[in-house]
């Protein structure tokens, strides 16, 4: 665990970079220092491998004083990732990822086994990428070397200084997925300084706000969300990410347009209309659209034979039918139960508005963030 007590860092020039800021890092979690520019969060995470000493105030790492610890030695033991990822340009990637693990004097044959588990961690395989130089690789993939060069000597913290944020979103999107996923294996303690609130939310455990030298807020990104600290933390996180977390959308916005049919129509054509529209049911309804039933198509191919039948004659299957202004948390709940996966939606008439499935719902969350 990581604990600061009353930290505060203070320039000649009379400048207060931090303001007795007090908190705790736990153990194997993924901690989020985000703000605006000047705010205190570089200089926060600096604070932890002593790039840069607090003016007063304690900094502990499960319970021993940063203060008396050598920093050669404490920098050695903690991973840094940097935005400009710091490869040695003249050195291979094999021996860039060993690079501190020969500086602690393993043995070649450890190291050498850590940096290929390592790599293949990250999809670059050993045999391929190990021996290439720097400028052989993209840009991602020398960000996923410096991430594993981090984590070579095996250090119980991490340091990550906006690492992904020169590369392009499909890059960065990518190693924001690759290091949470990473985070489930390895369970290191990692402390990441971000400006972007969206990579925050996608990869913390608990976020920390910072402005002009102090802790705005420090929770979870669903807490945050919902019960933002003050006005500035509502500007900060956005009122558009605030809504999106507060309700579901009515159920107008979740409906899709069913395929429907009269109940009189033959189960010949029935069929045929199934084949073209691709679906597996038909929502029955009458001239005025009242809804009379769902019938799926394995009822009309047990009923095939007989051409006397209507889809009337059909046993219906019993779908879900909400009103159009009800509860779309119900909504959910109903679709879940429901025989074939969706609901249907009618007006105060009766009359079928729609339906919603799974699939409807993933195409609005779609078009929110398109």
């Amino acid at each position: 665990m990581i604990e600061f007590k009353d930290v505060a860092k203070k320039y000649p020039d009379g400048f207060e970079a931090l303001k007795k800021i007090n908190l705790k890092v736990e153990t194997g979690e993924l901690f989020v220092l985000i703000g605006p520019s000047g705010c205190g969060k570089t200089t926060t995470m600096k604070m932890i491998n002593r790039l840069i000493d607090p003016s007063s105030g304690s900094i502990t790492i499960d319970g021993k004083n940063i203060s008396e610890i050598n920093p050669v030695q404490l920098r050695r033991d903690i991973g840094y990732v940097i935005q400009q990822i710091g490869l040695m340009p003249h050195m291979t990637i094999k021996e860039n990822v060993g690079l501190v693990p020969r500086l602690k004097k393993w043995e070649e044959e450890r190291y050498a086994e850590k940096v290929n588990e390592l790599m293949k961690l990250v999809g670059l395989e050993p045999s391929v990428f190990g021996n290439r130089y720097p400028a052989e690789l993209s840009g991602g993939q020398q960000q996923r070397i410096g991430v594993v060069r981090a984590m070579a000597a095996e250090p119980n913290i991490i340091l990550m200084d906006e690492p992904f944020s020169a590369l392009d979103p499909i890059s960065r999107e990518q190693l924001q997925d690759e290091l949470v996923r990473l985070q489930s294996e390895i369970k290191k303690t990692i402390v990441f300084v971000t400006h972007d609130m969206d990579e925050a939310l996608k990869i913390a455990d608990r976020i920390c706000i910072m402005q002009n030298g102090v802790i705005v807020q420090l929770d979870t990104p669903e807490r945050i969300l919902r019960h933002p600290a003050s006005e500035f933390v509502r500007q900060f996180i956005g009122e558009d990410r605030i809504q999106e977390s507060m309700s579901l959308p009515a159920l107008e916005q979740l409906m899709t347009s069913p395929v429907t049919a009269s109940p009189d129509r033959g189960v010949a054509a029935a069929l045929k209309l199934m084949r073209q529209k691709r679906v597996d049911s038909l929502i029955l309804i009458d001239n005025q659209r009242h809804y009379h039933g769902v019938v799926g198509i394995w009822d009309l191919q047990r009923s095939y034979a007989d051409e006397g039948l209507t889809l009337r004659d059909i046993e219906k299957v019993q779908v879900p039918v909400m009103d159009h202004l009800g509860d779309p948390e119900i909504a959910l709940e109903r679709i879940n139960q429901s025989p074939l996966s969706f609901i249907v939606v009618t007006d105060e008439e009766g009359r079928v508005q729609g339906i919603i499935n799974r699939a409807s719902i993933v195409r609005h969350i779609s078009n929110q963030f398109a």
